[in-house]
């Protein structure tokens, strides 16, 4: 007997450490809304895309249209690119960060929520930092941002306890501390609303001055009135993890980029942080399991959460997308970790 009281001794001892020692996870109990098959549904149809540009150009995180009839593209090496109607690319800024969400203001002037400098404003003489990132200002994940009519910013920060880079992370712990910020000038903010699942892609709709979010870790998509700080579910259980949003001025529609489909055999550990804490040990050991197919995916819905469309092109092998929009009659998408950019054929306000 005493033999068998210390082998559980040491059992318990084993997996105390790996639960809580060094370099564990602070799991923490998550049960996100399941995918709505209904929605899955509509991706069974595959799209071919037109064409691929620039193969180049890497991790174009973000694609935003300008005010001079350009596309921005953000990309891995801290450079601005833009984009011609005719064709041409050429670089017309760069942070020396990390640029992920891009946003223009009424004026024009281009702002950058970069991972790794913060909130970002361009200026003749380079970039002036409204707000900086931990330690030496309030942001953690600075992700997205959009501009409002009258000058304000609303931007994600996508969680207040992991960094670029650490997204899996985020994940396996349910991390539920994403927050919106509106920013009202250099140093000037206040948060909207906060314990999100990495609150991501942002946009809003100029006439309504209404606020569109992507949650990530949740599958949902969230409408925010900023002056009341008022949020409601738009849509909810979609079958990818929502990025990069956009509205679509001319049809009205909200697009979201999804980069990967919902793992749900991993977020099934969510509602048992104690064994996600062993998964997690395993995964430090053993390397992350194999990723599942990640097709170019995206959907759009119009302002009352209705779907008008959704796509999903081949699986090319690569990674998936973090952004879809509209330009000129095409639907263009890229990704963080993806080469180029693909462009697809545009849908009709619904399919």
């Amino acid at each position: 007997m005493r033999f068998v009281i210390i082998i559980a001794a040491i059992l318990a001892a084993i997996l105390g450490l790996a639960a809580w020692g060094p370099g564990s996870l602070n799991a923490m109990h998550f049960e996100p809304p399941l995918p709505d098959p209904a929605l899955a549904a509509r991706f069974e149809t595959e799209t071919a895309p037109l064409r691929q540009e620039r193969e180049d150009l890497h991790g174009a995180e973000d694609l935003e249209p300008g005010p001079d009839g350009r596309l921005y593209a953000s990309l891995a090496d801290g450079r601005i690119m833009a984009r011609g109607p005719s064709g041409d690319w050429e670089m017309v800024a760069e942070t020396g960060g990390r640029p992920l969400g891009l946003a223009f203001g009424p004026d024009g002037t281009l702002f950058v929520a970069d991972a790794r400098l913060g909130l970002l404003r361009q200026t003749e003489g380079g970039w002036q930092t409204w707000l900086a990132p931990a330690p030496d200002g309030p942001l953690v994940f600075p992700d997205d941002l959009t501009v409002l009519e009258d000058g304000r910013i609303v931007m994600t920060d996508a969680s207040l306890r992991h960094g670029y880079g650490d997204h899996m992370a985020s994940f396996f712990e349910g991390d539920q501390t994403g927050r919106v910020l509106l920013v009202t000038g250099s140093g000037a903010y206040e948060e909207l609303a906060t314990g999100l699942g990495f609150i991501n892609g942002v946009d809003h709709d100029p006439e309504t001055g209404l606020v569109y979010l992507n949650e990530t870790w949740t599958g949902r998509i969230w409408q925010l009135d900023p002056d009341t700080a008022e949020m409601s579910v738009l849509i909810e259980g979609l079958p990818g993890y929502p990025d990069n949003l956009e509205f679509d001025r001319e049809s009205g529609l909200v697009w979201a980029a999804m980069p990967s489909p919902r793992a749900m055999d991993l977020e099934a550990l969510h509602p048992r942080p104690f064994v996600k804490r062993l998964a997690w040990r395993w995964i430090q050991l053993a390397g992350p399991p194999p990723l599942p197919a990640r097709p170019p995916m995206a959907i759009a819905v119009d302002t009352d959460g209705r779907p008008a469309f959704a796509l999903r092109g081949p699986d090319d092998g690569a990674d998936g997308i973090t952004t879809a929009l509209v330009w000129h009659g095409e639907l263009w998408t890229a990704g963080l970790a993806r080469d180029g950019i693909t462009v697809f054929p545009a849908p009709g306000d619904s399919e």
